[in-house]
């Protein structure tokens, strides 16, 4: 049986995430790890964002939220994906839709970001796209990052976090892109199901949630791997 590492940018276990990824791939073991796994609360309080700051938001393993710098990040999800080769893994996917640069890694390392990106582009066509991002500071990244992807296209942008929402938070954030986009994308892969069937129903349209579409690609992979 394959072993498919899945490295998430905050702690884990996430049975949250590995209960909705399982059912979308081949029979395989999914060992998990972290990229905050193991800190205490004065090490997080130092991954502390200042003002202006680029930033991540994600979860703790006792489920609360933290935003922590981006440029701390590389670092702490490169060793995530050595310690889930070390564990066995065939297969890495990183659980993030964030940009990182260079990763170093032995085994096949899966990036949401360009799976979730590249799917999108092969299934919207000429549609318009709306995105949603979890904090108000991504969204001219965002925005720019999926213009380069859909070659040049207005994207409209807005902002929900996934790990704190209300769901009347998540229907405001549908509610300001209704209108303005024919697909609608969960850019998170802290969004899941659940948040994808609310969504859907306040936009009417297609809603893309990249958890699942990442984790799809990775079940071929990982079915010729």
């Amino acid at each position: 049986m394959r072993t498919l590492g899945l490295v998430t940018i905050g702690q884990t276990p996430r049975a949250d995430v590995t209960a909705e990824l399982a059912p979308l791939l081949p029979p395989c073991r999914i060992v998990e790890q972290g990229a905050l796994d193991g800190m205490d609360e004065e090490a997080l309080a130092a991954l502390r964002p200042g003002p202006e700051e680029p930033a991540l938001a994600t979860t703790l393993a006792s489920g609360r939220p933290v935003v922590y710098r981006h440029e701390a990040a590389e670092r702490l999800v490169g060793a995530a994906v050595r310690r889930a080769e070390d564990e066995g893994a065939d297969v890495v996917l990183l659980g993030c839709g964030g940009a990182f640069g260079a990763l170093p890694h032995r085994k096949p390392l899966l990036r949401t970001e360009i799976l979730a990106q590249q799917g999108v582009r092969a299934l919207a066509g000429g549609m318009r796209v709306g995105v949603l991002r979890p904090l108000e500071g991504q969204l001219e990244d965002a925005r720019q990052a999926w213009r380069r992807v859909l070659g040049g296209a207005d994207v409209a942008v807005g902002a929900v976090n996934p790990f704190d929402a209300r769901p009347a938070d998540l229907a405001a954030a549908v509610a300001g892109l209704t209108g303005r986009c024919d697909v609608l994308v969960l850019d998170c892969f802290g969004f899941g199901e659940r948040m994808r069937a609310a969504a859907a129903r306040e936009f009417g349209g297609p809603v893309v949630l990249i958890r699942s579409v990442a984790a799809r690609l990775a079940a071929e992979f990982l079915a010729g791997a």
